[in-house]
């Protein structure tokens, strides 16, 4: 009995051909929804901006061209860029002492109730505390310089990621928990192993508010008490009536702040919260 096989058969050229053009088209259209994505809310602000300066009838100082704010950008470059230095300085530093000091403090509290009790409400005071105030506090304990204004940037970030952090701290499963103590796991290990991964999208929560805010509250803090950073060329340029460098420091804070926040949503769309914590269940 003879056994013949049959040749294969080809692909066909029009199959073949049709999967780079279905990755291209895909590709496309992804870049096209960015584009809408950015450009409808660009057009929708550049058209308000315009229809306020045709009906209000302010003058060009209070609301300037946005070709006059993007001239500042552009042909100011060196002076815009050597205050937004000063400001990025003292809010990353600020950022990164309000992180350490909510994570800290977090941890602190979950791990002893009797401090949380204690603290929790200076905390809260703390928090609570009028810029203006807290400033001129600062200017006459420690001077107008830098550190004043990572110290109001820490005091004005570092609630969020405390209570952030210790909201995920304690939502680990009571399963998981029991599980540790049944093989007698020490508290250190189930805080690394356990505790911890269960936070961090907590804690990445948390940078949506005090890593975007930082840059704002720096600035704030500069146009109260500092001679540098962009919060002093707010003060410059209302003293001199040039809105067109106030609008272009509004519109760098704007664009700075949305970076970070998009930013921290990139990174947690990364990361499989779902797949770590069934990993924790196991």
């Amino acid at each position: 009995m003879n056994t013949t096989t049959a040749p294969a058969t080809p692909a066909h050229p029009a199959t073949t051909a049709s999967a780079p053009a279905e990755a291209a088209r895909a590709l496309l259209a992804r870049a096209l929804r960015l584009v809408s994505r950015i450009a409808f809310p660009v057009a929708s602000i550049l058209g308000l901006w315009y229809l306020a300066i045709a009906f209000s009838g302010l003058p060009e100082f209070v609301i300037p061209r946005p070709t006059q704010v993007l001239a500042v950008l552009t042909n100011e470059t060196s002076f815009v860029t050597q205050h937004l230095v000063v400001t990025l300085k003292a809010a990353a530093l600020g950022f990164l002492f309000a992180n350490i000091v909510g994570i800290s403090l977090a941890v602190l509290f979950t791990s002893l109730g009797i401090f949380q009790r204690l603290l929790m409400p200076a905390a809260i005071t703390l928090r609570n505390v009028p810029y203006v105030a807290l400033a001129s506090v600062l200017v006459l304990a420690v001077g107008d310089g830098l550190w004043t204004k990572v110290i109001i940037v820490t005091i004005a970030g570092f609630f969020p990621v405390l209570v952030n952090t210790m909201r995920g701290l304690r939502s680990v499963d009571t399963v998981v928990l029991d599980r540790m103590r049944i093989l007698d796991v020490s508290p250190w290990k189930v805080f690394l192993k356990v505790r911890l991964p269960y936070s961090v999208p907590y804690i990445l929560a948390a940078q949506e508010i005090t890593g975007s805010g930082s840059i704002i509250v720096a600035i704030a803090a500069e146009w109260m008490i500092s001679s540098e950073g962009l919060g002093y060329v707010i003060n410059r340029a209302m003293a001199q009536y040039r809105g067109d460098q106030v609008y272009a420091v509004a519109l760098l804070a704007a664009v700075l702040s949305y970076s970070i926040y998009m930013l921290v949503q990139v990174i947690g769309a990364r990361i499989n919260w779902s797949e770590r914590a069934r990993e924790g269940k196991r």
